[in-house]
């Protein structure tokens, strides 16, 4: 990516800024639907759960925590399962390499998701976030969670070019991931057989560092930084090699 030339950059400011415009396009809002989206879910979830969980301190920092992240990485996946049908026409009439499509695409959610994060942790700091150095933990957790998103993104990118029911499949399974993810609830909460599935999802290990800087105010488990590692660089070369085995055939299915 260092070797990206001028007109490469170029390109990707340009899809970025083309992205962002057509998301908040006649939004009277704009950038503000990055904090009101999941801030109406907070609402929801303390209305149903906080009497159910009460046991879990200072439970609207520990399910914004979770949720802004969820909502970005839902939103970047479903975006980005999008990105080469919808970029079809310009696919076809640029001769550049197509994985531009998808860094923008991820380049905009990520401008979204942190306009509407600096918002949150003016929130989360009113709902008791310990302020501590360990905090600075999360520009790489957000630095890694964002490629994890990208690679994940450009798998469902990549295969929904020539098999559409990726991305309906994709819709239909997002909801059931987020309830199998520990976000409105905690993990503790769960028979201590079962436990083993919840860890399977990568989401789980990506929640559990975000918590450990947000909502307890310490520094990520080392094991669990280490799983985010491992899950973002196998999902990474699986995207990479799932993107270079198809995309020379995006032309003549798209």
């Amino acid at each position: 990516m260092h070797n990206m030339t001028l007109p490469n950059r170029q390109l990707i400011y340009f899809l970025v800024y083309k992205n962002l415009q057509l998301k908040y396009k006649h939004s009277m809002l704009g950038f503000m639907w990055s904090f009101l989206h999941p801030f109406f879910y907070l609402l929801i979830f303390n209305f149903v759960f906080s009497k159910a969980f009460s046991q879990i301190e200072h439970y609207s920092l520990f399910v914004i925590s979770g949720l802004i992240f969820w909502v970005y990485f839902s939103g970047s996946c479903n975006s980005l399962s999008q990105t080469f049908i919808r970029n079809a026409q310009l696919i076809k009439s640029l001769n550049v390499n197509k994985i531009l499509y998808a860094l923008s695409e991820q380049g905009a959610e990520l401008f979204g998701f942190l306009s509407g994060f600096i918002l949150f942790l003016i929130l989360m700091i009113y709902l008791g976030m310990p302020l501590q150095w360990n905090i600075l933990w999360i520009i790489p957790i957000i630095l890694l969670f964002s490629i994890f998103c990208l690679a994940l993104g450009l798998i469902l990118a990549s295969l929904n070019v020539f098999f559409r029911d990726i991305g309906i499949l994709w819709n239909t399974l997002n909801p059931a991931l987020f309830y199998l993810s520990p976000i409105a609830y905690s993990i503790d909460i769960i028979p201590l057989e079962y436990r083993l599935y919840f860890k399977l999802n990568p989401i789980y290990h990506f929640l559990f560092v975000i918590r450990n800087v947000l909502y307890e105010g310490i520094s990520p488990s080392f094991i669990h930084l280490v799983y985010c590692t491992v899950i973002t660089t196998i999902t990474l070369l699986l995207g990479v090699l799932i993107y270079r085995k198809t995309n020379n055939g995006f032309i003549s299915n798209l």
